[in-house]
């Protein structure tokens, strides 16, 4: 009689990992809507290579995903308007800085807040509210972490 070698037992733990994992992988694509699919290339041979060359375009589109944002203030996230605020500059960018801050209706923000819903880095967005300051667009009240900024001109929704 030939003997067999017995498969290896996957756990139903590795396997609620592993969906997980890939999920997770999943999630991150879709909040990256900039990266170029030669950076993805890059990452094949990284940690998670593996699961990303079997993650299908399908999946980043259709896959359905439960995920727990954590709790903010204000308005929804606008995943649309956040890549093309990440995309913009000058006018252009200081318009979305000034509707995220108008989005609070009235109230103050401060800058994490704005950074979560327009993006770019630090310097960027100082560099959006210095303007809008200056413009008499933005008030800014405080110093440092305790800065707030708020709209000089009535909210209308």
């Amino acid at each position: 009689m030939k003997q067999t070698t017995p498969m290896p037992q996957i756990s139903a733990l590795e396997i609620i990992l592993n969906e997980a994992q890939r999920k997770a992988l999943v999630a991150v694509l879709r909040a990256r809507p900039d990266l170029t699919l030669a950076n993805l290339q890059d990452c094949f041979g990284g940690r998670y290579g593996d699961t990303l060359r079997t993650i299908t375009v399908r999946e980043l589109i259709e896959t359905d995903m439960h995920v727990e944002l954590p709790v903010v203030s204000g308005p929804a996230i606008d995943r649309a308007i956040l890549a093309y605020a990440m995309r913009s500059n000058g006018e252009a960018y200081d318009a979305l800085v000034l509707d995220a801050v108008a989005s609070a209706g009235g109230g103050a923000v401060s800058a994490s807040y704005l950074r979560v819903r327009v993006g770019g880095p630090r310097w960027k967005l100082q560099g959006s509210l210095r303007r809008l300051v200056e413009a008499g667009l933005v008030a800014r009240n405080g110093v440092t972490s305790s800065t707030r900024y708020r709209p000089t001109a009535p909210v209308t929704n």
